[in-house]
């Protein structure tokens, strides 16, 4: 890295040249990339560091005052991006994941649907509405216009069923 161009480049960039912002990026990508990677370690992570810290030093670049500190200025946007991103993977690796009510995302569901589309339609629509539509056997029964115990019977035959079909594959 040349110092002498980085002042110019920052000194013009400062003062609306984009072109110059850009040729200042080009000149401070591998000093960027270097301090990113021994923070975060993964290329990935730096790479987004470094990223992140061009699209803000854009942003800010109308409010560097002094010309001689443009590479000090673009490394310190670029160490705040990378305790960022640093705290951000931090938090993500020790928080529990807590999957949405109904997602999955090993798609047994699939495995499920189709071993209960071979049975007979009105056992169908007991295992669909209880383990589907998370309702009662009282609701089944309402919506089908059976009694519950017929119901119970019903939802009792079909996973006989597919216990059976299960125990098979």
């Amino acid at each position: 890295m040349d110092k002498e161009k980085v002042i110019a480049l920052g000194e013009s960039a400062s003062k609306g040249s984009d072109e110059s912002f850009v040729l200042l990026c080009e000149e401070m990508k591998q000093p960027l990339y270097r301090a990113a990677m021994g923070i975060l370690g993964r290329e990935s992570l730096a790479l987004d560091a470094v990223s992140e810290a061009v699209c803000r030093a854009y942003k800010a670049i109308h409010k560097l005052k002094e010309p001689r500190f443009t590479a000090t200025w673009f490394t310190r946007i670029l160490l705040n991006c990378a305790k960022d991103i640093y705290r951000k993977e931090k938090y993500l690796s020790h928080a529990e994941y807590i999957p949405d009510k109904g997602y999955t995302d090993d798609y047994s569901f699939m495995e499920f649907e189709s071993l209960i589309s071979s049975l007979p339609m009105d056992l169908k629509q007991v295992v669909s509405l209880k383990y589907f539509s998370c309702l009662s056997l009282t609701e089944i029964s309402e919506i089908l216009k059976i009694p519950p115990g017929t119901a119970k019977s019903k939802l009792n035959r079909a996973l006989k069923i597919l216990r059976l079909e299960v125990e098979e594959n």
